[in-house]
C-alpha cells in the first residue's frame, strides 16, 4: 500500500473525492501546465476535464480516459513524436526553469490519484496502463 493509499484510508475519503480535491486545489496549475506542454487545445481539454470533475460529475469512462491523457501529457509521453505539438512545446522549455519542477510534482500527484482510482476500479480496462506502470 502506497503512502497515498494510506492517506486516503486514514482520511476515509474515496479516490474520486481525492481527485476532486486535487483538481480543485491545482486547477490553475494543471491548466497552465497543459498549455505549456500541449498548447491551447490541451489547456482547453484540461479546463473542461477540471470543470466536469468540479461539478461532481461521476467519473465516467470518458472522464477517466481524459484524466489518463492529462497525465500522459504532463509526463511527456508524447514528446518523442517530433511532429507533435507536445514535442514543439517541450522544445521551448528551459530545463532550468522552476516550472519544470512544478510540472513534475503535478504529474506525480496525478499519477498517485490515477493509481488509487485504478486500484478501486481495477476491472475497467482504461486503467490497465496505469496499473502496469505502478507495478
Amino acid at each position: 500500500m502506497s503512502n497515498h493509499d494510506i492517506m486516503l484510508v486514514r482520511a476515509k475519503i474515496t479516490p474520486a473525492v481525492a481527485v476532486y480535491q486535487f483538481m480543485s486545489e491545482y486547477a490553475d496549475a494543471l491548466v497552465s501546465a497543459a498549455h505549456l506542454l500541449g498548447g491551447e487545445q490541451a489547456a482547453q481539454r484540461t479546463s473542461l476535464l477540471i470543470n466536469e470533475i468540479l461539478q461532481r460529475a461521476p467519473l465516467c469512462r470518458h472522464l477517466r480516459a481524459e484524466f489518463v491523457d492529462l497525465h500522459r501529457l504532463l509526463s511527456l509521453q508524447a514528446v518523442d513524436d517530433l511532429e507533435s505539438i507536445e514535442a514543439a512545446c517541450f522544445a521551448k522549455i528551459d530545463p532550468a526553469s522552476p516550472v519544470v519542477e512544478e510540472v513534475c510534482l503535478l504529474s506525480d500527484g496525478l499519477f498517485d490519484h490515477l493509481v488509487a482510482l485504478a486500484r478501486a476500479e481495477y476491472l475497467d480496462p482504461v486503467w490497465r496502463p496505469v496499473l502496469d506502470a505502478a507495478a
